[in-house]
């Protein structure tokens, strides 16, 4: 079994931590990043965010990151322990929740400190599924932690469709809540063009690792063959490209933007199969091969659902 266990860089990323940098550098209380479902926000946020960041604020970065599952939490204990949870630290010992509320509370302050404005962010992936009492309880949580003075920047991470800006999101729970968490917003872009799908389709052949390790690429390790034959995966984005454009929904009317899903499963297909056919690794990379791994990502599925045809363009422009 080969498993997926590196982080590609994208364009996507580097945006990401220069907006995020730029909120932190404001002291804003809160925003909102959105976009598709499977268009790379989730790896971004394993991979990529917090080392992004610590390099462009030059040290530890105040920041826990959770992501939130459909069911939410019962009461505020419930999700103040899954919050804890998120910092690293669990429960100490068989407590009621207001006491896990309290070891919440001094986690926070005790990661704010690593600023010296004492500031934490809390990033919430999947943000779309949080209900409208946990929103309420975070801005409990915030004025808890004013209290202690300490800032709560709360980032939610939400899945829309290209066309949707997240107004129903923002007006979840009341205008308290929007006012303090969901001033700002950014659309999270998928790959947008040959140039963005080169540079992603590189990290295979020279800035991944596999075996974790090795000090060789994901390519190399995979299909040593071929590689050693000059097989690179980058110098196939004309195939990928033509692939993910030709399989578009048919009058597909949205903007040219590609997931990282349909990306990064047809890539490893393909990568897959070149490294059990040997000699004959070539046969692999046709455009038909490329078509037909993109085909079984269930890439045109996914962008008749990411783009709905006749919802009104307007509500997909973005205010900072």
């Amino acid at each position: 079994m080969v498993l997926k266990d590196y982080g590609l860089f994208t364009p996507a990323a580097a945006e990401m931590a220069d907006v995020v940098f730029a909120w932190l550098y404001n002291r804003i209380k809160g925003a909102i990043i959105y976009g598709p479902s499977q268009f790379g926000k989730t790896h971004v946020l394993t991979y990529w965010l917090r080392k992004l960041l610590s390099e462009r604020m030059g040290g530890p970065v105040p920041l826990v990151i959770w992501s939130h599952q459909d069911g939410g939490s019962s009461s505020p204990g419930m999700l103040h322990g899954k919050l804890l949870a998120a910092t690293g630290q669990g429960p100490i010992g068989q407590r009621r929740g207001t006491t896990i509320s309290n070891q919440l509370v001094e986690r926070f302050v005790q990661i704010a400190c690593l600023s010296s404005d004492r500031y934490v962010v809390l990033v919430i992936d999947e943000a779309q599924s949080m209900s409208e009492r946990e929103w309420r309880w975070l801005v409990q949580l915030h004025a808890t932690l004013e209290g202690e003075k300490v800032q709560l920047c709360v980032i939610s991470v939400a899945a829309f469709q290209f066309n949707d800006r997240p107004r129903t999101l923002a007006l979840t729970g009341s205008a308290h809540v929007s006012a303090r968490f969901m001033l700002h917003d950014w659309p999270f872009r998928g790959i947008r063009t040959p140039e963005e799908l080169k540079f992603v389709l590189q990290g295979y052949d020279e800035d991944s690792e596999w075996p974790e390790g090795s000090g060789i690429s994901y390519t190399a390790g995979l299909a040593q063959q071929a590689f050693a034959e000059g097989f690179r995966v980058k110098n196939y984005t004309h195939e990928l490209w033509s692939a993910l454009n030709t399989l578009l929904p048919a009058n597909y009317s949205g903007p040219i933007e590609f997931p990282m899903q349909s990306i990064t499963i047809g890539a490893r297909q393909v990568l897959l199969k070149t490294a059990a056919a040997g000699s004959a690794w070539e046969q692999c990379t046709s455009f038909d091969a490329w078509k037909q791994a993109v085909a079984d990502t269930g890439h045109t599925r996914l962008m008749s659902l990411v783009f709905i045809p006749g919802r009104s363009s307007k509500n997909a422009q973005t205010y900072h």
